[in-house]
């Protein structure tokens, strides 16, 4: 029988310099909407299946991301799995950090040139990473909403999402820093 278990906990990361926001921005795009299968290497049919969301603030250079972590499996794996779930949370924090170092700024724009509107699900852009709390409104996802230019045009262009596997959007100062980052490397490559 599968039981159910929630978890919530929240992460505090440095985000005093644009570096560190990237950091902590790239964490939420490895954490928000991923699945995890957690399976004992003995028996796989007591797997348990871990799906992630994320909900972040701003607060006086301190960036935090409340992590949700929904799991689904055999009622005596689910705490073991919470706690590995956390060590894997960890891990992208992480691995977050190495992507932010390599990452390429590619363009910048004034703050005050860009406005942020909703969007329909077809101009939805989940490579695309900008911060929720520069959202119009209230969004379910983090890519409900994009970023425009004075004369109307999404910025980035379309162009420039197509080219780059990942892209961030990092509000610092008056300006928005747009960063190129590393494509996230499968499990099985590393």
């Amino acid at each position: 029988m599968t039981s159910k278990l929630e978890h919530e906990w929240e992460l505090e990361l440095p985000a005093a310099t644009a570096e560190q926001l990237l950091a902590a921005l790239t964490t939420r795009d490895r954490l928000y909407g991923q699945s995890i299968t957690l399976e004992p290497e003995d028996d796989p049919a007591k797997a348990v299946e871990v799906w992630l969301a994320s909900v972040e603030s701003l607060e006086k250079g301190k960036y935090r991301l409340g992590v949700y972590a929904e799991l689904a499996g055999p009622k005596e794996f689910l705490e073991a799995a919470r706690d590995a779930v956390q060590d894997i949370v960890s891990e992208q924090v992480e691995a977050a950090a190495g992507e932010a170092a390599e990452a390429t700024l590619i363009e910048s724009k004034k703050l005050t040139d860009v406005e942020f509107r909703n969007v329909d699900e077809n101009d939805e852009r989940p490579s695309l990473v900008i911060p929720e709390w520069l959202a119009p409104g209230d969004v379910d996802t983090p890519w409900e909403f994009r970023s425009y230019a004075a004369n109307g045009e999404p910025w980035p262009a379309e162009d420039v999402i197509q080219a780059h596997d990942r892209l961030v959007v990092v509000p610092f100062k008056d300006r928005l820093l747009l960063y190129a980052l590393p494509p996230i490397e499968d499990d099985d490559e590393e």
